[in-house]
């Protein structure tokens, strides 16, 4: 036998070990596969990163302590919700809480003391006692894969590198697959907010209700809720992700605050680049709120995908972003027989049947939308039009995390070649390439995940 030898370029399979080592080009396709996997992380990159150990059960828990002095989100939900842990407490709950109240309880002289509040009197027993909770929170893993097969044929008649072309498609179908499952994770978040009056999802684009749209502006993102939006992570101690940008001596450069980020679609992002403060400056020139990232005074610190500021938000464009298609107000004209001709974006529903089962809510009192009398007909018998509902997600440090397994790394791929011949194989004339993860989310901090929903431009 030669002293230099092929086998296969490998040293497996039970023959003779190649001479000049393994081939690697076919490690050179997995990082090619790799390399996709990791090509886009605009969630992922604002999500703690948590580690299940093996043979532990595919639930993972976490627990976290409350503080005895703030509100409880559970019990004063409704004061929470509208002012945070402690900020907009009342003067006089607070001196209550710290002075000694004098109606019934523990004796002391002549006087009756109730207990309860931080204070003391002489003598003071067993009183004031606080209790300590702490939550615990689970999420569940979950396997995903997805595969290709392949003839031998591919290989021997294309003109392109397929093997590299194959993993390269796999790694970004991967990478796809894991960003969507963050995005839904942390649109899960029962912490919103809605433009306009709106007070829940299906009200979300009640104020635009012109029909030629010369309201649009009432229903989709604007400087005040974005100002609100920060007001209330502040109350909730939500942590900024940013540093501030300091000032430059470059022309026409701004200076960019401490902030949170927030991830938008590209049609809220089109909107926010006409966002103003007010009516016009004192110049009598339109002031915009927006801030493209290209005229920060230093942008070398950049967040992958961000776009602009605004306030104290920086901005992050995903064009993955996802929408609640028609899940907002009915886009309703102000006059009989007109339809909505403005420039939000809707969705149309065939008849009333079909709006009912994807907004999974009744149909009398809409509005028809092939011409019928409105108000009248509200049958749902037409055409249905109603606003489509886009998020703003304000991803907070510490308020959401994925959860790995020990020991496997973040995808794994495989594939086998046609030339192995098996029962399933028995002419060497079909290969496959695969990929599969293990994936877990979950939301820590709940208060601090804030999501935000407006209508947007088509």
């Amino acid at each position: 036998m030669a002293d230099n030898i092929y086998n296969d370029g490998t040293d497996v399979g039970g023959g003779t070990a190649a001479t000049a080592g393994n081939n690697t080009v076919v490690h050179y396709y997995d990082k090619a596969g790799v390399k996709s996997a990791n090509a886009v992380a605009l969630y992922a990159q604002f999500a703690d990163r948590r580690s299940m150990p093996l043979k532990m059960g595919k639930t993972y828990k976490v627990s976290k302590w409350l503080h005895i002095y703030d509100r409880d989100q559970a019990t004063d939900a409704a004061e929470f919700g509208a002012k945070g842990y402690l900020t907009a407490r009342n003067v006089a709950d607070v001196t209550a809480g710290l002075s000694l109240e004098t109606d019934g309880g523990g004796a002391h002289g002549d006087t009756t003391y109730a207990g309860g509040t931080a204070a003391l009197y002489e003598g003071a027993g067993a009183v004031n006692k606080r209790t300590i909770k702490k939550v615990t929170l689970e999420t569940k893993l979950a396997r995903y894969g997805e595969m290709i097969d392949y003839t031998d044929e591919v290989e021997m008649f294309s003109e392109d590198m397929m093997q590299v072309h194959y993993r390269e498609e796999l790694g970004l179908l991967a990478n796809r697959r894991a960003e969507d499952l963050v995005q839904l994770d942390m649109l899960s978040s029962t912490n919103m907010m809605f433009v306009g009056t709106a007070g829940s999802m299906a009200e979300v684009g009640q104020d635009t209700s012109a029909a030629d749209g010369t309201d649009d502006l009432d229903s989709t993102v604007n400087y005040d809720l974005i100002r609100k939006g920060v007001r209330r992570l502040v109350r909730n101690r939500a942590e900024k992700n940013t540093s501030i940008v300091t000032g430059s001596t470059k022309i026409d450069t701004r200076t960019i605050n401490r902030g949170f980020y927030a991830i938008v679609g590209p049609e809220v992002k089109f909107d926010l680049e006409t966002v103003t403060k007010g009516t016009v400056d004192v110049n009598g020139h339109t002031e915009y709120a927006y801030i493209p990232a290209y005229k920060y005074a230093d942008s070398a610190n950049l967040a992958e995908g961000e776009v602009g500021a605004m306030n104290d938000v920086r901005f992050i464009e995903s064009e993955s972003a996802l929408v609640y298609a028609g899940q907002g107000a009915v886009a309703a004209p102000d006059a009989a027989g007109d339809t909505y001709a403005g420039g939000l974006s809707t969705t149309t529903f065939a008849d009333g049947a079909s709006a009912a089962t994807a907004r999974d809510d009744a149909v009398t009192g809409v509005y028809d939308r092939a011409g019928d009398a409105y108000g009248a007909a509200g049958d749902g018998t037409d055409a249905l039009e109603y606003f489509d509902v886009f998020p703003i997600l304000f991803p907070t440090k510490g308020s959401f995390a994925t959860v790995g397994l020990k020991g496997h790394g973040k995808i794994k791929f495989h594939s086998q070649s046609p030339s192995k011949i098996e029962l399933s194989n028995p002419f060497a004339t079909t290969g496959f390439f695969s990929y599969n993860m293990w994936y877990a989310g979950i939301i820590l901090r709940e208060e601090r995940l804030l999501k935000m929903l407006v209508c947007a431009s088509q």
